[in-house]
């Protein structure tokens, strides 16, 4: 791996988030942000779920309403790990908010199961999580469950 390039750093870490590591994720998405000061918005997406795993939820949550600040309805999975965020730090008006939104963007795309339910939908959510340990599943499905999902 190449210890200067920005874009393997950020990938790495968002692996390392997901193997149940997400203090040494954050430290790779750092070093990455730091290689390339004038980095795009999509490291962000990373960083706000290892900050979220790392249960730093009002960072994440800031992070998050960055990146969907604009257009809420094309960021489904960054809605509902925004509604998990605001769950864990008791601001359930916010939390129910972007739960909505997240159910409403995910069910205008989705595609198959004719009859899908919210369950159906955060279940896809946690699998294309690719969260390894169970506590970050617990974690995030907790904050789901706070947000009015269910879990």
């Amino acid at each position: 791996m190449n210890p200067n390039d920005a874009t393997i750093l950020i990938l790495s870490a968002s692996m390392q988030g997901s193997l149940g590591r997400p203090e040494e994720g954050r430290a790779g998405a750092e070093m990455a942000c730091r290689l390339n000061p004038l980095y795009p918005s999509w490291y962000n997406y990373y960083k706000a779920r290892l900050l979220f795993l790392s249960g730093r939820y009002g960072e994440a949550s800031l992070l998050l309403e960055q990146r969907t600040f604009a257009t809420p309805d094309r960021e489904p999975r960054d809605m509902a790990w925004r509604a998990a965020s605001y769950g864990h730090l008791d601001r359930i008006a916010d939390a129910e908010r972007c739960a909505a939104t997240f159910l409403n963007a995910v069910g205008a795309r989705w595609r198959g199961n004719e009859a899908p339910s919210a369950a159906d939908y955060v279940n896809w959510l946690v699998d294309v999580s690719y969260l390894s340990e169970e506590r970050d599943v617990s974690r995030l499905r907790e904050g789901l469950r706070r947000a009015g999902l269910p879990t």
